[in-house]
């Protein structure tokens, strides 16, 4: 990559934290200054966040999108995008599916009581070479707080009806269950079923949607609940 003296006059002025919160942006596709502040400014006022991340962005290393008022979210900038050689996609701002998608998996990873590291096309596609390319950019996130680190597919809800969540989530397993790969980990239990929602009411009506269907024995199924997935699907 060729850069030109902005761009490395931009990357000297980095700190070991800005490398670190644009590494996070980059992972997890997306961030919020809520999460910023848990993982990077433990015991710090929220301003000591925001203070950082309008610098990031003043320097063009992250870009700043309206999440719901008032909050916002961030997505990497210009100058990262060079200095990580990653797509420019990466950059621009997300649609109204995508976006409820990356940010309940976002939520689920980072903000409950344990760290879910959200795995990337290529962490996912040496560990699990029988993905084809569309899996590899679906949420998939692994659990390492165990004695043996859990894969984790996530499905978000995007607020249509129980039922036909858990008819989505039904043909995400049958889907991958034609690889003998996959039927494999799920009887070790190395992998488990997460489905985002963003109520306690609707998380026990997906629940009992899918006791509705039969799974492979093995797979786990674990519901989590984002309140603020409310405010980009609706109930």
């Amino acid at each position: 990559m060729i850069m030109n003296s902005h761009t490395t006059t931009a990357m000297t002025q980095l700190s070991d934290r800005d490398h670190r919160i644009i590494a996070h942006v980059a992972r997890h596709r997306v961030s919020t200054n809520e999460v910023v502040h848990k993982l990077f400014f433990s015991g710090q006022q929220p301003n000591a966040v925001t203070k950082v991340t309008a610098r990031l962005c003043r320097s063009g290393h992250l870009r700043k999108f309206p999440l719901y008022h008032p909050r916002f979210y961030f997505r990497l900038g210009l100058q990262s995008i060079q200095m990580l050689v990653v797509s420019e996609h990466r950059m621009r701002p997300l649609g109204p599916q995508s976006l409820p998608i990356e940010f309940g998996t976002l939520a689920y990873a980072t903000m409950g009581e344990r760290y879910h590291r959200r795995l990337t096309p290529q962490e996912l596609r040496h560990s699990c070479g029988w993905m084809d390319e569309r899996l590899l950019t679906l949420p998939h996130c692994l659990d390492e707080t165990g004695a043996t680190p859990v894969q984790e597919l996530v499905r978000i809800d995007l607020g249509g009806r129980a039922d036909h969540v858990a008819r989505k989530c039904v043909s995400d397993i049958q889907f991958r269950s034609r690889h003998d790969e996959f039927r494999q980990i799920v009887y070790e239990k190395l992998v488990r079923l997460v489905v985002v929602t963003g109520t306690t009411e609707k998380a026990a009506a997906i629940g009992d949607s899918l006791e509705g269907h039969v799974w492979p024995d093995g797979l786990a199924v674990h519901m989590a609940v984002v309140p603020d997935l409310l405010q980009l699907t609706g109930p």
